[in-house]
């Protein structure tokens, strides 16, 4: 049986990778997502569509829920060229995020009709169940000809996945986004090893998005929380307000738990509350650092809270908080109340995402993020990257030893591979460009 595996995007771009894996008979897809602004390669999201549409595909299997990895889900047909019905794979608990997200943003009436009715429709697929193989770790399932069997990872979006693809000529892994940085990546090489037992990997497909930041020093997300803990200690950060993604679990943990030490609440509007919940049922369950009991929901500026003995805002004085903010004049306006209530102090405002996006000369820049991160005189940068760092790839390879190929994927960076401390293995690297395939028996073709 010949197996090809075709990189139709993400050899040369972070975000937007597209990988084909298939034998005479079955084709899968993994991820198929968006570009981000500023690392677009040679093919366009319109070219990934056109594909899709014309290509056989029994399956799309989905590594996580972030939008550079499926962010087109709308655009996949449910039956390909060969009238074949296209299954999908994510993880159980990201299926219910991503159901959380698009059901909210379905009901923003403040939004264009049509942008409403984009996320009804994902919500749509998202809700029928019949299309989807809800992916469990260590549980194998069979998709045509392969054997397939996901395994969790630790990412800044809980319930990610590798996947370890198995025929009888051939066994590929695909790492996904993954690091070890994170509370749920501690064990992550243990549990690794155990199902690679008695298997013998031949290509390994691995993310190298930090190659291109290899000076940017590991930050694990236990010393994130310490750091935030101690400068939320100061007595000028009593009132905090903190930027940072609602599907960043383990950061928002992270915040969350430094301010519940300093008996300080963490106040989150309902959407975020809700997914907050949702964590503490799954994620909290693997680690209780992540159950989030100390997050509550907004509530009304002048309402009157009976357990309390007192509104929200007035508890909020009194105790200090931590709130998580966007852009909207609805978080505006709560920004400024609390700001008039400490004239001589400026409230702290914590920033915890990528630079990228605060960078006027990036192509990634969101001037509205921007705008909301000047306003404040005092703001601080303290976050941590989702990916894995060089020595985390550097170990990912020495410990499945492939030996047929390592193929870069997700990089800007995939000819540092031929560098990493791999030893004899560096001879493996095959840094592919986009559009080409790589064959079990009988090497390149584009």
């Amino acid at each position: 049986m010949s197996v090809g595996i075709k990189i139709h995007r993400g050899t040369n771009q972070i975000g937007g990778t597209v990988t084909e894996i298939y034998t005479e008979n079955t084709h899968i897809f993994i991820d198929f997502g968006t570009e981000i602004p500023g690392t677009e390669g040679d093919f366009t999201d319109s070219d990934m569509v056109q594909m899709i549409q014309k290509a056989k595909c029994d399956g799309v299997l989905f590594t996580h829920h972030h939008g550079d990895h499926i962010g087109l889900l709308k655009e996949i047909p449910e039956k390909d060229v060969r009238n074949s019905q296209v299954r999908l794979g994510l993880g159980t608990t990201a299926r219910k995020i991503l159901t959380n997200i698009h059901k909210t943003l379905a009901g923003n009436t403040s939004a264009p009709a049509d942008l409403q009715a984009e996320h009804r429709q994902v919500l749509q697929i998202l809700q029928d169940s019949g299309r989807w193989q809800d992916l469990r770790d260590g549980e194998t399932f069979c998709l045509g000809d392969f054997k397939i069997t996901p395994v969790r990872v630790d990412h800044s979006a809980y319930d990610s996945f590798l996947f370890l693809i198995e025929t009888s000529e051939i066994c590929i892994l695909h790492t996904g986004d993954f690091r070890t940085h994170g509370r749920l990546g501690k064990d992550f090489f243990r549990r690794l090893s155990k199902h690679l037992k008695r298997k013998q990997i031949n290509v390994l497909l691995t993310e190298g998005t930090m190659m291109s930041r290899l000076s940017e020093k590991a930050l694990s997300e236990e010393e994130l929380e310490r750091r935030a803990y101690e400068e939320l200690k100061k007595p000028q950060n009593r009132y905090a307000f903190l930027i940072c993604s609602s599907t960043n679990v383990e950061s928002l943990a992270s915040f969350h738990n430094a301010a519940l030490r300093l008996g300080r609440p963490f106040i989150v509007n309902h959407y975020v509350y809700e997914q907050l919940c949702l964590y503490r049922k799954t994620a909290g369950m693997e680690n209780p650092r992540l159950s989030f009991w100390k997050a509550y929901p907004f509530e009304k500026m002048d309402g009157y809270n009976e357990k309390l003995g007192m509104s929200q805002p007035e508890f909020m004085k009194k105790n200090g908080f931590v709130m998580l903010v966007g852009t909207s004049e609805a978080y505006t306006e709560r920004m400024e109340y609390f700001r008039q209530e400490n004239p001589q102090n400026d409230p702290l405002l914590i920033y915890s995402m990528w630079n990228g996006y605060l960078d006027e000369k990036g192509d990634a820049y969101q001037p509205e993020l921007k705008t909301l991160y000047d306003r404040w005189p005092r703001h601080l940068k303290l976050h941590t990257s989702g990916h894995a760092y060089r020595e985390d790839i550097e170990k990912m390879i020495r410990l499945v030893q492939p030996t047929d190929a390592i193929i870069p994927i997700h990089t800007q960076e995939k000819e540092k591979f031929c560098h990493l401390a791999i030893g004899e293995l560096n001879k493996l690297v095959c840094p592919l460009s986009d559009g080409c395939s790589y064959y079990k028996h009988g090497g390149f073709v584009t």
